[in-house]
């Protein structure tokens, strides 16, 4: 072989070598842009997507992403970008395909205007999971996703039958996805901002990009067994003495959590009943100043509930109001137009000191003290026999029963304490008695 057929080869050779790595470069580059390859997608760590996904302390997760190390697949995942595809000859390759269970991250205008209202940064997008494709029948009931009728097993949510309606997917309202749409659900139910809600049904057009289902191995020890979710069907969801270790002001009364029990039946069995708070405790023999209720539908754990109330302005001053000193809470379970519904109610006990303006005060004084002298002066009059003793008897008998109710009146303003039904009916009768004593002393005067 001639020396310049050596040289060209060795050239040919080196030509080769130095152009592999940028062919391969554009090639790797080339594969992430149509979506052959993965890549890492950056996503706060809001909580919908846990337990696959991290869930930052500062959002109200389990984990703080300064203090611990966070596996870089579950705060930047690796996903394909969601090529548009080629067109030709009215054939689009290239566009992967997507099916249930598959994460996406998408943005659209309402995506920003979500983020914007909860002070987010409008471009990040979204990332969830998909539940239903078009053609799919999505029903929401008892907390469980039925597709197309059938219950789905999940092991990648957080918690078991945690998911309920929203205001654009109510409960027990079939939903069928229209072409090109999409309805994806966090896995982290009660936190998720997803298509239950504003989000609504997401078009094609607007995921960028996917991680198929099939390759999420990554994330599944992090998962459930779901084998046993549905031996939770129709069951209460909350743990009532959980809920009152919040509570630490409080203390758990069994007759307000019996008015509750049967308030909340009622309830349940018409919303619109007349079977008040006030009846309830009072069948139930629980008495104090102070009773107050708060009314709650849906499914929560301990936890939950609380901060639920504490989110409701008028229910968080009941719970943190020191003059309430009892509490009772119920759960009831039942269907309400072929719906299952849960309802939670709470009753609240509580003694307020009694405060009287000094001039009441002052005046039952000066009827105490003007009746001890009155009545000390017609005794006297026992003792002679020209007056009817008999008007007089009923006189004395007035006078002293108008004595003791000054005195138990006074008694109870001391103490700081509340005038009974009783007592006030006393007092209205009181009236009659001083007219009376009126017409006895102007009879028995002009004897």
């Amino acid at each position: 072989m001639s020396s310049s057929k050596v040289i060209i080869r060795f050239l040919n050779i080196a030509v080769i070598l130095l152009c592999a790595p940028i062919f391969w470069m554009a090639f790797n580059e080339g594969g992430k842009w149509i979506g052959l390859t993965k890549v890492p997608v950056e996503v706060v760590g809001t909580g919908s997507m846990y337990p696959s996904l991290f869930w930052d302390q500062s959002e109200g997760g389990p984990e703080n992403f300064t203090l611990a190390p966070i596996a870089e697949f579950r705060t930047t995942p690796l996903m394909y970008r969601r090529f548009a595809g080629i067109t030709f000859l009215g054939q689009t390759y290239f566009r992967r395909p997507l099916a249930y269970g598959d994460l996406v991250t998408f943005a659209s205008a309402t995506t920003r205007n979500i983020l914007a209202q909860e002070g987010k940064n409008p471009q990040s997008g979204f990332i969830k999971r998909i539940i239903g494709v078009p053609g799919d029948t999505i029903e929401l009931r008892d907390g469980y996703v039925l597709k197309n009728g059938t219950p789905l097993p999940e092991p990648y949510i957080n918690t078991p039958r945690s998911t309920y309606g929203g205001s654009t997917l109510p409960d027990c309202r079939p939903l069928q996805v229209g072409p090109g749409q999409y309805f994806v659900l966090g896995d982290n139910r009660k936190v998720s901002s997803d298509s239950r809600f504003e989000l609504g049904l997401v078009s094609d057009q607007d995921i960028s990009f996917i991680l198929p289902y099939s390759e999420q191995s990554s994330y599944q020890s992090l998962w459930r067994d779901p084998s046993r979710d549905q031996e939770l069907v129709g069951t209460p969801t909350l743990n009532t003495n959980e809920f009152y270790r919040y509570l630490t002001n409080l203390r758990p009364t069994p007759k307000l959590s019996q008015s509750s029990a049967r308030r909340a039946q009622a309830l349940l069995t018409n919303p619109k009943t007349t079977y008040s708070m006030e009846q309830a405790i009072l069948e139930v023999g629980y008495s104090n100043v102070i009773l107050g209720e708060f009314i709650t539908y849906g499914h929560y754990s301990a936890e939950e509930l609380y901060q639920n109330l504490l989110s409701q302005s008028n229910t968080a001053q009941q719970l943190k109001n020191s003059d309430y000193d009892d509490i009772g809470l119920a759960i009831k379970t039942g269907e309400v137009n072929g719906c299952p519904t849960q309802i939670i109610v709470g009753h609240l006990g509580g003694y307020l000191p009694a405060t009287y303006e000094a001039s009441v005060v002052e005046s039952w004084q000066k009827s105490k003290d003007s009746l001890i002298s009155v009545l000390a002066s017609w005794e006297k009059g026992v003792e002679y026999n020209q007056l009817d003793q008999s008007k007089l008897t009923e006189l004395l008998v007035l006078l002293r029963r108008r004595l003791a109710l000054a005195e138990e009146v006074l008694s109870v303003m001391s103490r700081r304490e509340w005038l009974s039904d009783t007592q006030k009916a006393k007092i209205s009768a009181d009236q009659q008695d001083a007219e009376r004593i009126n017409q006895l002393a102007n009879e028995l005067n002009q004897e």
